[in-house]
């Protein structure tokens, strides 16, 4: 398979790995900053395009690629309040496709199934609280991260007491009963932990994830546009899932 990295960033050197290691082959690596444009896409012959950008240049990329027949694994976050704006694109321009996700640990989203099943337990149980913690190195950009977003709106879903996520600092008042509380820490080169609690006057229940390095992320993705790459449509990251667990 023939591989383009776009966004000469920190992950594109493991994506880049992984690749060659899984017997791929990069065809090009786009980054507007230094020396080229996704313009040059369409004078490059690959399969699929693993994306790890930021938000605003993610949104006029995938315009360009649906509209120019691409497929693309876009791991790009924090561009999930355009998803809607972006599906009918994909499916607009049937020769194209996307998978996205707001974390490409496979891992993270069997995290994400056990927090569903314990959300929908819990419901049940209104002595419990339920709220979140997260560590991140400091050079992460994003705060809460993608994936604390996706927990919450897991939890929202299937706890009804909870209605409202709140990710600022509480300082100044106290925590309303129908709001979930998404706390966050930057700190040095501490590992990524995702961690989510219910808890009572008699007891606490913890469900945690500890991801050690970014590595992880680009094998998955390269994985991922392995299965992406005799597909059209637009795909999230569950659709994937089902498919090899």
């Amino acid at each position: 398979m023939k591989i383009a990295i776009v966004w000469y960033g920190r992950m594109w050197k493991y994506v880049e790995e992984y690749a060659i290691k899984r017997w791929h082959e990069v065809s090009i690596i786009i980054d507007p900053v230094k020396w080229n444009s996704i313009q040059d896409l369409k004078n490059t012959h690959f399969d699929v395009i693993i994306e790890f950008s930021v938000p605003t240049a993610a949104i006029e990329n995938m315009n360009f690629y649906a509209e120019n027949n691409m497929k693309v694994v876009m791991a790009t976050t924090w561009w999930y309040d355009k998803v809607e704006d972006i599906k009918p694109i994909f499916r607009k321009h049937t020769s194209s496709a996307l998978l996205w996700s707001s974390n490409f640990s496979v891992w993270v989203h069997l995290f994400w199934k056990m927090i569903e099943n314990a959300s929908i337990i819990m419901n049940k149980f209104n002595d419990y609280d339920v709220f979140w913690h997260e560590f991140h190195h400091n050079k992460k950009a994003d705060s809460p991260s993608g994936t604390a977003i996706t927990t919450a709106e897991i939890i929202l879903k299937n706890i009804d007491r909870k209605e409202t996520l709140v990710t600022e600092e509480l300082s100044h008042r106290p925590i309303k009963p129908e709001e979930l509380h998404f706390s966050s820490t930057r700190w040095w080169s501490i590992p990524w932990t995702h961690s989510v609690y219910f808890d009572s006057v008699f007891d606490t229940i913890k469900i945690e994830h500890t991801a050690r390095t970014r590595e992880w992320f680009a094998l998955w993705s390269v994985v991922c546009a392995e299965w992406l790459k005799d597909k059209t449509w637009y795909f999230e990251i569950w659709d994937f899932v089902k498919d090899i667990v």
